[in-house]
């Protein structure tokens, strides 16, 4: 899988952080890759990628140089996003907690913040459903 450079920004750090990793640790690094909990087919992806990220401002960020993924890396990253528990990373990757699940019904979108918006009307609630358990989970007060 590709190996990718990017830097890692942090509000609270005066300068970026250098990294390169994995493809898939790469994609839980970046800030609001998926849209509520559902990873974006590959040309929602590349628009991603071909953007370079966002320094994040008041929020964390991520930038790189543009790429764009084939066909064929895009259904390896697919497969290990759904194959792989993204927990065994956590310690490289900041949104590692939440693992990526696919919403093929969306994939017909062609512009990214359309497809945001429409996975996110669908899959919101679910989304902070998972959010909350695993915040009870963590704090020892599963259900």
């Amino acid at each position: 899988m590709r190996e990718i450079t990017y830097d890692r920004h942090e509000f609270t750090w005066p300068e970026p952080e250098a990294r390169t990793a994995p493809l898939l640790v790469f994609v839980y690094d970046i800030p609001y890759f998926g849209a509520c909990g559902i990873f974006p087919p590959r040309h929602i992806a590349n628009a991603i990628f071909r953007d370079g990220g966002s320094e994040g401002g008041m929020s964390p960020g991520a930038t790189w140089e543009p790429f764009e993924l084939s066909e064929s890396e895009y259904a390896e990253l697919a497969r290990e996003v759904e194959s792989v528990d993204p927990a065994s990373f956590s310690d490289q990757a900041r949104y590692a907690w939440q693992k990526f699940v696919f919403d093929p019904s969306f994939d017909g979108l062609q512009e990214h913040l359309d497809w945001v918006r429409q996975v996110c009307e669908k899959h919101r609630e679910a989304f902070h459903e998972r959010m909350r358990r695993r915040s009870r989970a963590r704090d020892g007060k599963e259900d």
